[in-house]
């Protein structure tokens, strides 16, 4: 019998998402679906509480008896940040899994964006595929002004310190070959705000490859990120800079 493709595990990483994720979710899966993509699907709730983990909980098993590849979800105790949340559910890969990756629980991006980058990984098994808000390739990317203004800052403040051949760190959905992740994962220090730039300069300092992808982006209402939360991030960028220092080129970025 011809052996069954290797899979991606997709993780979708949620702090009290009951508004949000019924909204996303089953496109997801539908989508997925369709284009019959050998991807896992898990929910890892990071410290919700209780009662939206009793929620999350009941919610996933009513959609397992009609999409068998979403995995039971993976309910954290306590809150360990975005990027602890999708690390625990990395760490939950099996060898049939040649891929892990996250995308975001608001629906941002949107399913088949998700889709195509799935598909995408699976023909460049090789690179990780950075999903990036650029806006070119005949993409749209919707966005509040001043979010946008935001978000261009920490972008120029990434590139000033690091200078990654990566045109963006922070867009949610990203995947990865199994391997990379394993050559990096003991050395990643960074659970929240700014993993994905700690993520990013291991994975590039290790020699992987990262191929941008511009996606379809939209905002969505009900975020966690405040005010408080860009200094926070500021901050956390600059001691990861102090901390790693510059990036030096031993892989190469397209």
């Amino acid at each position: 019998m011809p052996l069954s493709p290797l899979k991606t595990l997709l993780v979708i990483p949620c702090l009290r998402e009951r508004a949000r994720l019924p909204l996303f979710l089953p496109g997801l899966l539908e989508a997925l679906r369709t284009a019959d993509a050998a991807v896992d699907l898990m929910v890892v709730d990071d410290g919700s509480g209780v009662e939206e983990q009793a929620w999350l909980a009941s919610y996933i098993r009513e959609l397992q008896a009609s999409w068998p590849n979403l995995l039971p979800p993976l309910l954290n105790p306590a809150n360990s940040g975005k990027g602890g949340a999708v690390y625990d559910g990395w760490n939950q890969a099996t060898p049939e899994h040649a891929h892990v990756g996250f995308v975001d629980a608001d629906g941002a991006i949107p399913p088949e964006e998700t889709v195509r980058l799935c598909l995408l990984a699976e023909r460049t098994p090789t690179r990780a595929i950075y999903a990036v808000r650029t806006g070119t390739d005949d993409t749209i990317v919707q966005r509040h002004p001043t979010r946008a203004l935001a978000g261009r800052f920490f972008r120029c403040l990434v590139q000033l310190l690091f200078r990654f051949p990566v045109v963006e760190t922070q867009c949610g959905c990203k995947i990865l070959p199994l391997a990379a992740w394993k050559a990096c994962a003991p050395a990643l220090t960074e659970r929240r705000f700014c993993f994905d730039v700690d993520l990013t300069w291991h994975l590039l300092h290790s020699g992987a490859t990262i191929r941008a992808v511009p996606v379809h982006w939209s905002e969505i209402a009900g975020g966690q990120l405040r005010a408080s939360s860009v200094l926070a991030m500021v901050f956390s960028l600059i001691r990861l800079r102090r901390r790693l220092g510059p990036w030096q080129r031993k892989g190469t970025s397209d």
